[in-house]
């Protein structure tokens, strides 16, 4: 990998980051799964999802308010701290591409994956922040009708890249500072996708079936 903060000599202070990219991208992952957990309220309808975004929005703790600008902090440090590690250049990309089909290595195309993928998923949570920070409260058939007309077909993709971006985070993060080997962290990385995939899914569908009626 090519790092391109030059400045960046001690090992010490490389390893900080690190460690300061893999703490904010695992808190990213339990905020994640934290918000599908809330959203599949609507697995047991509106009214059940309702009552829990009230209680979010509520004063004096206004939780959906403070998590979405915590979000938002989060992934401005795990982007820098992350993106340091992509090359910007454009011969730099090609050279990476290039070891990357010659060397035919899993792990080097996973964190191409990872790279590829954290670069949409950065896009879509600017415009997915803005949408719900600018069109609260958070109600279900709000989300529905959202979710029906335009937005589901953005989430359909967006739902399988966030999930593989998680998955290959977490297996990476388990062999870098764990003493699992690549099989138990291959075992972690594909059993949450799947898991994810099939609650993400559902919530969608549930979304898109009461934004349709």
């Amino acid at each position: 990998m090519i790092d391109q903060w030059k400045f960046m000599k001690n090992p010490r202070f490389v390893a900080r980051v690190d460690l300061i990219e893999m703490i904010s991208g695992l808190l990213l992952v339990i905020f994640m799964f934290g918000h599908m957990l809330m959203l599949s309220t609507i697995l047991f309808g509106p009214d059940t999802m309702n009552a829990l975004a009230k209680f979010l929005e509520s004063p004096p703790f206004y939780m959906a308010q403070v998590g979405g600008l915590g979000m938002a902090a989060l992934i401005l440090i795990h982007l820098v701290t992350a993106g340091r590690k992509l090359p910007s250049r454009v011969r730099e990309q090609t050279m990476i591409w290039r070891l990357s089909r010659q060397l035919r290595h899993t792990d080097t195309w996973l964190w191409l994956i990872q790279a590829v993928t954290g670069m949409i998923i950065l896009l879509f949570a600017a415009i997915h922040l803005w949408v719900i920070m600018t069109t609260f409260p958070i109600q279900a058939m709000k989300s529905s009708a959202r979710v029906a007309q335009s937005y589901g077909y953005l989430y359909l993709p967006m739902i399988l890249i966030v999930e593989l971006h998680v998955g290959i985070g977490l297996y990476r993060a388990v062999i870098k500072w764990t003493a699992f080997n690549r099989r138990v962290g291959s075992a972690i990385k594909w059993g949450l996708t799947g898991i994810f995939l099939v609650i993400g899914y559902s919530i969608l569908a549930t979304f898109w079936s009461y934004g349709i009626s």
